[in-house]
């Protein structure tokens, strides 16, 4: 039996199975590489946590057990090809090994004070000063500072040579810097290796990748608040700090810090990688197989798709974006073939985007999802001058339909030419001439459709009604909507009385479409629920009932309800910022027992929102 060495070291707090066998070689008086050797193992064995390297510590070393445990705890044990457990947490490996070996100047002065041998016999290194994110001896207010270099790890961790050659800056106080208070990083770090425990969001995290993260993060929320960088240690000590004060409350307040770096780039035309600098790099680089860092990955992919229009297709922090949730004026014009003029009073309509916002073209994002219908129609958009070519109507024809609502432009900004929809157009024409029957030409039983509208004193548009309705007959000479006729019979019995002074009537439709509702059948629905008054009159051929809107009537309806357009015409307010208004104010559409109106809301509701919002400004 191999017999047990009489002198052997106490093994020190957090010290480490390299530092005990050199202490343990040293007071044998002999090198470490040999001292292995006469064991019957090499040292990089011991370096490698080899079991029966350790297990001969307890036989030569005379160390028990749970000594053995708590050094190769504080060692660091290889776990595959780059990772190391430590502590009972899951590093990458070079989280701790590195060719410079730091550690505390006071914590070694103190071990070699009132000892009169070889000072390699007691000097230990601890365990927690292997770990990058380790800066600072909590016991002494001492920053770790480097002690050697040496890329060789046999060199590198033969203490006892390495010890020698420092010894004297060491105890001359050469290798002392100025102290500092520990942070709450430091705190909560060395709590958690020493214990375990964590009070923290963080203790649902891995210790390597909530360090890292605190890290990470930090140099960024230093970067963007224009904190300049001084000394590499306090500067790396800053942002671990920084950082730790946000991850340490949880994914809410890492979501807004992310939110913060983005308003701190100015609305330039900044991509992810200006915004989150390193922390970008490293959640989509040498960590992106690691899923430890999933958690921070997804809160970092959720800030991004929330701000910057990603395409259908693209990969964001290793996943692929089956659909695109944001575009920008900027995409969004790219892609359907648009310039970015021609799209933007489009989009501010839509309450989709905001006049008069100075961000670059692809910051100003809207919902995808929303305006998707708005995009696929744009391209499709045409002029009136085409409409006019299109359908077969005379200029005069042409500004009566528009002027009665019956074709209605998807833009109101008048400098935009090409806002109309040639399908709406081609869809009334259709409409009209599938109830047409062909008429030759010399008939005189049949009038255009503009000289039947003069002698009734009939809105054109109520005229297209009624012949919807089926009430009034048409006929067609051709293809075209100047092709179309009215029977004479037929408008001679609508014709008035000259004597009869005749008060304007809107066709109730007509009006509708006029204040924003532009679904037919919901503002005759509102009249036929008793909501708002309307007239009825009888044809007086057919004795068919039309709903017209009189003067009287449409007062009565301004008086109880209000639409986002007639809000924009009688405030000059923009549609975005009223629909915020009301929606901070509660107010609902009118949708009594869950009938559908339309986007209409009761006046005095709306105007004591508005109201109110003067009021609270200051």
């Amino acid at each position: 039996m191999t017999p047990r060495f009489p002198l052997r070291p106490d093994p020190v707090p957090r010290e480490t199975v390299p530092s005990f066998l050199s202490r343990l070689a040293a007071m044998r008086r002999t090198e470490v590489v040999e001292f292995a050797q006469n064991m019957g193992v090499s040292l990089r064995r011991f370096l490698d946590g080899d079991p029966e390297a350790l297990a001969a510590l307890v036989t030569w070393g005379g160390v028990t057990p749970g000594q053995l445990a708590e050094l190769q705890s504080w060692s660091g044990e290889a776990i595959g090809e780059v990772r190391t457990r430590f502590r009972g947490e899951v590093f990458v490996s070079r989280a701790l090994r590195n060719p410079v070996m730091r550690g505390c100047p006071i914590c070694l002065r103190e071990d070699a004070q009132g000892h009169r041998g070889p000072a390699a016999e007691v000097l230990a290194m601890r365990g927690h000063w292997q770990l990058r994110d380790v800066t600072l001896c909590l016991r002494h207010r001492h920053l770790l500072v480097p002690l050697w270099r040496a890329d060789a790890r046999v060199a590198r961790f033969d203490f006892a040579a390495r010890f020698d050659t420092i010894f004297d800056d060491l105890m001359a106080g050469r290798f002392d810097r100025p102290l500092c208070e520990p942070s709450d990083f430091d705190l909560w770090l060395d709590h958690r290796l020493e214990t375990g425990a964590d009070a923290t969001a963080l203790a649902e995290h891995g210790l390597y990748p909530a360090a890292s993260f605190c890290r990470l993060l930090g140099w960024e929320l230093l970067r963007a608040q224009g904190v300049p960088e001084t000394d590499e240690v306090l500067t790396l000590r800053a942002a671990q700090q920084a950082g730790f004060v946000v991850a340490r409350q949880g994914e809410a307040a890492i979501s807004a810090a992310l939110m913060d770096l983005v308003a701190a780039g100015g609305g330039q035309r900044e991509e992810p990688k200006a915004v989150f600098g390193d922390l970008l790099t490293k959640l989509r680089g040498d960590t992106l197989d690691d899923p430890v860092f999933d958690p921070f990955r997804r809160l970092l992919r959720d800030c991004i798709l929330s701000v910057w229009p990603i395409a259908a297709g693209e990969t964001v922090l290793g996943d692929v974006i089956p659909e695109r949730r944001l575009h920008s004026l900027y995409s969004a014009a790219r892609e359907i073939g648009v310039t970015e003029e021609l799209l933007e009073p489009f989009l501010i309509e839509a309450g989709a985007l905001v006049a008069g916002d100075p961000r670059f073209s692809n910051r100003r994002v809207f919902s995808a999802a929303e305006q998707a219908g708005l995009l696929a129609e744009i391209p499709t958009l045409v002029s009136l001058r085409t409409i006019r070519r299109e359908i077969g109507a005379s200029r005069t024809e042409l500004e009566r339909l528009v002027a009665e609502g019956c074709l209605t432009p998807r833009s109101r900004c008048e400098t935009v030419r090409l806002r109309w929809s040639l399908t709406q157009a081609k869809d009334l024409l259709s409409g009209l001439q599938s109830r047409a029957t062909s008429v030759p030409a010399e008939d005189l039983a049949w009038e255009t459709l503009l000289s039947a509208s003069h002698r009734s004193r009939q809105s054109l548009s109520a005229l297209l009604n009624a012949v919807t309705a089926g009430e009034l007959p048409i006929g067609t000479l051709g293809p075209g909507f100047s092709d179309l006729r009215l029977r004479r019979a037929e408008i001679d019995a609508l014709v008035p009385a000259a004597s009869a002074p005749q008060e304007p009537l809107i066709p109730a439709t007509a009006f509708g479409i006029s204040v924003g509702i532009k679904d037919k059948g919901r503002f005759r629905a509102l009249i036929e629920a008793g909501q708002t008054p309307a007239t009825r009159l009888r044809h007086p051929k057919t004795g068919i009932e039309n709903i017209y809107m009189t003067e009287a009537d449409i007062a009565a309806f301004h008086r109880r309800f209000v639409t986002i357009p007639t809000l924009v015409a009688e405030t000059g307010r923009p549609i975005p910022e009223l629909r915020a208004v009301l929606k901070r104010a509660g107010v609902t559409v009118f949708a009594p027992e869950g009938q559908d109106f339309g986007r209409l809301f009761l006046r005095d509701a709306a105007e004591a929102a508005l109201r109110h919002e003067r009021t609270r400004k200051p």
